[in-house]
């Protein structure tokens, strides 16, 4: 993971936990990184965050047949 990359994260405690979508902006100390979400910053543990991955089809051009 590196700084930039999207990512979703769970943040909160029991009865109030939030999950969302947001940006890695910061590896921090004590296994908290921080969190970029709705122009707020979030110190997350990193066992709550998990990288959003794209992947892009081979045939970007493909034909639809119909």
């Amino acid at each position: 993971m590196k700084i930039g990359d999207l990512v979703e994260f769970t943040y909160g405690r029991v009865g109030a936990t939030m999950t969302a979508i947001g940006v890695f902006a910061d590896f921090g100390t004590c296994g908290k990184h921080k969190v970029l979400f709705m122009e707020k910053t979030y110190w997350v543990p990193a066992s709550c965050i998990k990288k959003i991955t794209t992947v892009r089809k081979d045939d970007v051009n493909e034909e639809w047949i119909n």
